[in-house]
């Protein structure tokens, strides 16, 4: 039997006296004051400790108190318990007929090698009950009661009470978003249990297999969490467990699997120009994904280079404007969607090209006939050129003169001047007004009085009399039988030998 009082004057003899001697050793090893009175007060503190234990089953094994049974005392058959989640409490009768002798009851709790062990000493025989806390949900405890009486002596314990503590039920109805950009929202239906304080969200770790915390709701009414900064196109699996207000947690709810929104699909059937003048024509498939608002041009100078955005556009086909011909550029093509997500680049590039120059003429003869300069290329068999262009450049000044719209492949300059060089090249025309690569240059000069044989031919008012420049093609049918066309002193002739 345990009786309070013999238990404070069993403590507190034996501190008292380990208080004297402790005391008296440091007094004689500090002798301050200051140190006499801190282990005063630890003295005081020991003493607290062992009043306060005295009504614990700790303190009981600590003394090695043992059960002593009185068969006379009376037996509790009336043992019942109500589980909560993480406590019990319990209620029985007070033992009939007269209870003055009486000083109470223990309560007893197997511990994990199946032994009982004191949990509590009742000092009130009239109570009738009593809860024990801090346990773990769905877990299987037992328990017996015992009387005391005022002899120190117990009764026999009651039948063992088996009991488990419940639990909270879990969540229903979990919902996950399967659309959002780098992002899941979690939610559910909120918990009836008014002793719900919160809900704890656990995600699946695709490493361990294991679900992990990571995050918490702060109401039992909020139901909803956002998971962010996501892999996109990825699935995530999620659950939630609520809790109550003493960190009691529920089963977890059902699985449920989200899913962050996709990237659009990669773009196909990207084609490009070759012919175009100047600019390079770009067109591919519509995307077939969903809320696409648009197409960025990804360009580079070479296949393998740094490829940069060049213009987002919102239908699907770009005119890369460029003013240098033959260009070579390399393309590629993203789909962007509302959600800002943009598709992957292809691999492969598509090559795109300006128009290139036409073919380059070929001067095969260059020399000074009858004061004229005579100039002849071979003709290029190609559709694309439309007409000539000679260049010429004297060494006494820096202006070049440009003879435009020659039909033909020769060209005759009779406005020469004597003891000057000139410099001719010929360039071929298409009919967008590129111009080919220059050909080589050749050099003449003029250095006899020598005239040649010539007709002169009518003016034709409706050019100019300076140059070739912006010839039209009426002019050329004006002098369509002549073999060769030369100008000097301001008029065009026509010149047959």
């Amino acid at each position: 039997m345990i009786q309070a009082n013999n238990c404070r004057h069993y403590f507190y003899n034996n501190y008292h006296n380990a208080y004297k001697i402790l005391s008296g050793f440091f007094t004689y090893c500090f002798c301050t004051e200051k140190y006499r009175k801190f282990f005063l007060y630890f003295s005081f503190f020991l003493l607290l400790i062992c009043n306060i234990g005295c009504s614990s089953s700790h303190f009981f094994n600590m003394m090695g108190i043992k059960d002593e049974i009185d068969t006379e005392l009376p037996t509790i058959t009336s043992f019942r318990a109500l589980p909560d989640v993480t406590s019990i409490g319990f209620e029985w009768k007070v033992p009939e007929g007269n209870v003055d002798f009486l000083s109470g009851y223990v309560i007893y709790r197997k511990d994990k090698k199946g032994q009982f062990q004191k949990i509590a000493f009742i000092k009130n025989i009239l109570s009738t009950h009593y809860y024990d806390g801090k346990l773990q949900p769905q877990t299987e405890y037992e328990y017996a009661i015992a009387v005391v009486g005022e002899n120190s002596h117990v009764s026999q314990k009651s039948d063992t009470l088996r009991v488990k503590t419940s639990f909270i039920d879990p969540v229903d109805f979990i919902y996950t978003s399967k659309n959002y950009a780098k992002r899941i929202k979690i939610f559910w239906s909120p918990s009836p249990n008014p002793i719900v304080k919160n809900y704890i969200v656990q995600r699946k770790d695709t490493k361990t297999n294991k679900f992990i915390n990571i995050g918490s709701t702060n109401n039992r009414m909020s139901v909803e969490y956002f998971d962010d900064d996501l892999e996109n196109g990825m699935e995530y699996t999620y659950r939630v467990i609520a809790q109550s207000y003493d960190g009691a947690k529920s089963l977890p709810s059902k699985i449920a699997i989200g899913q962050t929104r996709s990237a659009p699909n990669m773009i196909g059937g990207i084609t490009t120009t070759n012919n175009k003048p100047h600019a390079i024509w770009i067109e591919w498939n519509p995307s077939d994904s969903k809320d696409v608002i648009g197409y960025s041009v990804w360009v580079a100078d070479s296949e393998s280079g740094n490829y940069t955005k060049l213009a987002f556009v919102r239908s699907p086909s770009y005119i890369d404007k460029i003013q240098e011909n033959g260009v070579e550029r390399f393309y590629k093509i993203t789909a962007q969607d509302s959600y800002k997500l943009e598709s992957s680049l292809q691999e492969t590039p598509v090559k795109g090209q300006t128009l290139p120059p036409p073919q380059t003429p070929h001067i095969i003869e260059s020399k000074i006939e009858n004061n004229t300069a005579v100039i002849v290329w071979t003709p290029i068999e190609d559709e694309r050129v439309k007409y000539y262009v000679v260049y010429r450049k004297s060494n006494n000044y820096n202006h070049v003169n440009r003879f435009d719209r020659i039909m033909n492949t020769n060209f005759i300059d009779a406005n020469m001047e004597k003891d000057i060089t000139y410099s001719y090249y010929v360039v071929s025309v298409d009919k967008f007004g590129i111009e080919s690569l220059p050909s080589q240059t050749v050099t003449l000069s003029l250095n006899t009085n020598a005239s040649p044989d010539i007709t002169e031919l009518p003016e034709n008012k409706d050019n100019p009399s300076s140059s070739f420049l912006n010839m039209s093609n009426h002019f050329f049918a004006q002098y369509a039988n002549c073999n060769n066309v030369f100008y000097k002193n301001s008029h065009f002739f026509c010149y047959n030998q």
